[in-house]
């Protein structure tokens, strides 16, 4: 079960150890992988045995050693919405929480050779980014956040113990490069919460990962609250 807890132990992992995910580890995520397709509409894809695909020159984020990938593959050219990125972001980051559930490693990776993956990419078809799954040879580790105060305001007279407690769930949050380019405000009935981002680039994305680890902790918290904007 997905909780606050999952949040708090996952970090993004680079370094695999070298091999595939077992037939049961494979199977039970690709039963995640197909519910999160069906109840978003992405085209969501588990491909394994398809070590090429992190196959790119480049100094840093390079991941190592990892066999398995979750592809997102989108409409190519403008056909494709920032409301598809932002449900990429939310959508895949339940699939980064069920898969550190299990015993697995992520890793969000934009730094990729997307013509190499096996996933099936039909005409007018591309893969938006993709994440690493498998055995991490560590854990991986604590990144420097951002305070909540930076990332928060609320316009009502007191902080609710909900939204802080959703707020340490949003500040661990994956973003790319670890900007932390969001600001999520509680508004004055208490129960609204509005989340703004730059519309632009991996922003997006961002923005939908956050939201799913704010929703987590804050349902887990049963606090009586909604988005302003849904997605």
């Amino acid at each position: 079960m997905i909780t606050v807890e999952t949040i708090r132990e996952r970090h993004s992992v680079r370094e695999y150890d070298g091999g595939p995910l077992s037939r049961a580890e494979f199977d039970a995520l690709g039963a995640v992988v197909e519910e999160c397709a069906r109840e978003s509409g992405l085209d969501i894809q588990l491909v394994g045995d398809n070590p090429e695909v992190f196959n790119v020159i480049a100094r840093f984020g390079l991941i190592r050693g990892c066999h398995t990938h979750v592809a997102f593959v989108v409409d190519d050219g403008k056909a494709r919405g920032v409301a598809d990125d932002e449900a990429i972001g939310y959508w895949g980051q339940k699939i980064v929480l069920a898969a550190q559930d299990m015993g697995l490693n992520t890793c969000w990776c934009a730094l990729c050779s997307r013509k190499k993956s096996r996933a099936v990419v039909a005409p007018g078809k591309k893969i938006r980014l993709i994440i690493a799954v498998g055995h991490g040879k560590t854990q991986g580790f604590s990144r420097k956040t951002k305070s909540v105060e930076a990332l928060s305001s609320v316009e009502c007279a007191k902080v609710p113990a909900w939204f802080a407690a959703a707020m340490e769930a949003a500040q661990l949050a994956p973003t790319a490069m670890n900007n932390q380019n969001f600001k999520i405000t509680l508004l004055s009935d208490g129960k609204t919460v509005r989340i703004d981002a730059p519309q632009s680039g991996l922003n997006v994305i961002d923005e939908g990962i956050v939201r799913c680890n704010f929703e987590i902790a804050a349902n887990e918290a049963g606090a009586d609250w909604r988005w302003e904007r849904d997605i």
